[in-house]
Parts: C-alpha cells; sequence; structure tokens
C-alpha cells in the first residue's frame, strides 16, 4: 500500500506542487476524523499526501463501484456510501473509528460546482457521537478550483513561466468530538482566510 501511494503522490507531484500545513494537527495513532471542503476529483489523494499516517475514505457508492477504480477504493478500505443504505455505512465508519483508524470524510457530500465551501452535513455528527473518536481535524484544500478535476469554469492557475498548479492543503487545529457542523464548516472557512491572508 505504501508503494502504490508513493507511486500515486510521485505522478501527482509532475503537475502539481503540493504544500501541506499543519500536518501536526494530526494525531499520528488513534481515532481521530478529518473534515474538510469538496473541490475536486483528486481532493482524497491530495489530503493523504502531508500526512504519513494512512487514511479511511467515505465514498459516494456511484463513483466506488467504478470497475477501472474499484479494486483500489477496496484495497484502501475505503467505505462506501448511499442515501439508501447510509445507516450501514455509518455504522462501518463507528467501527472503524473504535479501531483507532483516522477517517476522512467531506461533510458537503459531494463536489462543490461552484469551488465555495457548502452547506456541512450533519453525518459525521451521528458517526463522532456513537463512535470512540478522540478528536476532529478541520482540513481546506486551496489551489485546485479552475483544474481540470473540478466542476468551476477551467482557468489557467500556475505561476508564469509554470506548468505545475500549486496547492495547499491546510489542517486546523483539533476540535472537540461533538463539534457540530455549522462549527466544523466556520472552522474550515477560517483555514481559508488564512491562507488568503
Amino acid at each position: 500500500m505504501s508503494l502504490l501511494w508513493a507511486a500515486g503522490a510521485l505522478v501527482l507531484s509532475l503537475r502539481y506542487r503540493i504544500i501541506g500545513i499543519g500536518s501536526e494537527h494530526v494525531p499520528a495513532e488513534g481515532a481521530v476524523l478529518l473534515l474538510g471542503n469538496h473541490v475536486s476529483w483528486l481532493d482524497w489523494m491530495l489530503v493523504q499526501i502531508p500526512l504519513h499516517r494512512r487514511l479511511r475514505y467515505m465514498m459516494a457508492r456511484s463513483i466506488y463501484e467504478w470497475r477501472a477504480l474499484n479494486w483500489l477504493f477496496r484495497f484502501s478500505k475505503t467505505i462506501p456510501v448511499s442515501k439508501k443504505a447510509s445507516k450501514g455505512a455509518f455504522n462501518e465508519a463507528i467501527k472503524a473509528l473504535d479501531n483507532g483508524d483516522a477517517m476522512v470524510v467531506f461533510p458537503e457530500g459531494g463536489i462543490s460546482k461552484r469551488c465555495e465551501i457548502e452547506k456541512f452535513y450533519r453525518g459525521f455528527e451521528i458517526i463522532a457521537s456513537k463512535s470512540c473518536l478522540e478528536t476532529i481535524v478541520p482540513f481546506y484544500i486551496d489551489g485546485m478550483c479552475g483544474s481540470r478535476w473540478s466542476y468551476a469554469p477551467k482557468e489557467r492557475a500556475v505561476k508564469p513561466g509554470g506548468f505545475r498548479r500549486h496547492v495547499t492543503v491546510v489542517f486546523g487545529p483539533p476540535m472537540p468530538r461533538n463539534s457540530t457542523a455549522e462549527a466544523v464548516r466556520e472552522a474550515v472557512m477560517h483555514l481559508k482566510d488564512s491562507i488568503a491572508q
């Protein structure tokens, strides 16, 4: 698995200059729930690359079942979720956290069509309240808006004379396990503002 991630990171580095900030906020072990914005199809890899510990993900079942990538999602223990079968997915996520895993959830429920931070849904609150979760870590992904992997109008967001798109992944200070969707969204908004300054 480590070799697979290393290969993926190498391929991405050819096109993206990925900078991780605040990775020290993510505990090296123990249950943690990482929550942040969702801008592109590559977000799940972008969150992983700055971190040493392996992450698990919740993903829409419609994407999880893609034949070309299903083997990878299974191998990485991704949890598929759908509106009709959310209870089973939530229970699996709770079990993963109880086992001390690090879980990534995109509370917007999908990739933003406008590159804005959309409403955060409260599903993760259920997972957090019923698990042995120790902490929540917010994150913000900057630089993917307008890329070929986003829904937003395409734009050339690279420095003049350069080819690589600059992408920053910022991890914020840990938050209490009982943090609400509104509170986590506000924390992610604060991370966005900190990059803009």
